[in-house]
């Protein structure tokens, strides 16, 4: 029971801080490293890095190379082990982590579902959601179709961990959940890695249309499913080893 009540090796959200509102000009990572635990490895070395606002930056790399480590940061799971985080000059670790947190979505492979309408899915953590909302975000995530046909549209229950629905129906969902949040910062970590190549054609055709003038960080495994973003950045062992965009680094 002592063990359970000390706070020793244990993390808290924190509280308070400056409210964020809106992302202005960009996220600077400034001579970040990361360690999981004190004694730990280095999972992020020597991170400069530089998202501006109504770009799309691309991470790609190996397993643990350290590309996910940069959404543990982003998200306020995680303070730099040394190093600087800034949003529009100042701090995260100075803002307010929860209406930091609220202006973020994130889909990732392993979309949660919960037993509920997809509706409610849709709209879940959000209060007084209009339907015609929710329509239009999944117009933009490209799911109204699917959604139409199904009997009960937008009220019908999608089953434990959304079993009734396929795993590109999954993800579009999990879109349609992020974009109706307006977020000024998306991010897609390894969203279409699990997808065949018809949906993940359909999920990447949504996600090309919502980026549009958007901030978004992708997060993928292979070259090939990012070669829209306006850069790449090839991680190894947590480093940077490559910048460029597509054609750039097919060139080298």
């Amino acid at each position: 029971l002592n063990g359970l009540l000390t706070d020793a090796d244990k993390t808290y959200v924190r509280q308070g801080g400056v409210p964020f509102t809106s992302l202005k000009r960009e996220i600077r990572f400034e001579g970040i490293q990361l360690r999981y635990q004190a004694d730990g490895p280095l999972a992020l070395q020597d991170l400069d890095l530089s998202i501006p606002r109504g770009s799309t930056v691309a991470l790609v790399g190996p397993s643990g190379a350290g590309k996910s480590s940069i959404a543990d940061l982003l998200l306020g799971l995680y303070d730099p082990s040394a190093g600087h985080l800034l949003i529009d000059g100042v701090e995260l670790s100075s803002l307010d982590l929860a209406s930091w947190q609220q202006r973020i979505g994130v889909v990732s492979q392993d979309t949660f579902l919960f037993n509920a309408s997809i509706a409610a899915n849709i709209a879940y953590g959000l209060s007084d959601v209009a339907e015609a909302d929710v329509m239009a975000a999944c117009t933009a995530a490209q799911c109204a179709g699917f959604i139409g046909s199904l009997p009960d549209g937008l009220n019908t229950l999608v089953g434990e961990r959304g079993y009734r629905l396929s795993g590109g129906q999954r993800q579009r969902l999990a879109l349609a959940r992020a974009i109706l949040r307006n977020p000024d910062l998306l991010i897609l970590d390894e969203a279409t890695s699990a997808l065949d190549s018809q949906n993940e054609r359909l999920v990447q055709r949504a996600i090309d249309r919502f980026q549009t003038n958007r901030t978004v960080l992708v997060i993928a495994h292979r070259l090939s499913t990012v070669q829209h973003a306006d850069r790449i950045l090839v991680f190894d062992q947590g480093r940077i080893v490559q910048r460029g965009t597509h054609a750039d680094l097919l060139a080298d």
